[in-house]
């Protein structure tokens, strides 16, 4: 769905490292997607990042990238998908831009899941103002996931100024399981995270 801000986005995608965020938010996407075991997957606003692509999900049989700023991949090539990402992405619309694009990742899927950043980008459009265009709090965009899904359920996701959703609604033994597969993660990437410090 193209947003009023596409130009200034391919502008950035030429010309700048931009929207790879979502594989620095990969422990807290991952164990949703496995768990809900699907066998069709797209990345919605997929930036240079492309996380669809090598996200960890052995049921996928397909995997498809959708970005209006890249042209290789500014078309979408099926009409329903088991399961959609979309990260980093709604705080970049515009305000009145949010329904509509929930409305059009509703319309492919039952199940997405959302990650948002609450708070301003250290990038700036082409025009001078912040690329984050729409900053409101946690609550607020889990009530326009829920208007569009019917279900916004928050998932952890323990980075500051980021809130998370999923639109379906799981039962107690997958949220166990889902902290399992997180806490798990966590300790893989702070021991990373020490070991980088310790070789720097």
């Amino acid at each position: 769905m193209d947003t009023r801000n596409v130009a200034a986005y391919a502008q950035m995608h030429r010309t700048q490292s931009y929207g790879t965020t979502a594989h620095r938010m990969r422990r807290y996407i991952e164990p949703w997607v496995q768990l809900a075991r699907p066998r069709t997957l797209l990345d919605y606003g997929a930036g240079q990042g492309r996380f669809g692509a090598v996200i960890d999900v052995p049921t996928l049989e397909e995997r498809h990238l959708y970005d209006p700023a890249i042209p290789e991949i500014a078309t979408l090539t099926r009409e329903r998908y088991d399961y959609v990402i979309s990260i980093d992405v709604l705080e970049h619309l515009e305000p009145d831009e949010v329904d509509g694009v929930l409305a059009d990742v509703a319309r492919l899927t039952d199940k997405a899941l959302f990650i948002v950043t609450t708070a301003p980008a250290r990038a700036i459009l082409p025009d001078g103002r912040n690329a984050h265009t729409t900053i409101q709090p946690g609550p607020w965009w889990g009530e326009a996931i829920g208007r569009a899904f019917g279900v916004a359920e928050a998932i952890p996701v323990w980075r500051k100024n980021r809130c998370g959703f999923k639109t379906y609604r799981s039962p107690p033994g997958e949220w166990i399981a889902a902290g399992a597969k997180l806490a798990k993660a966590q300790v893989v990437h702070h021991r990373a995270k020490w070991q980088a410090r310790r070789a720097g």
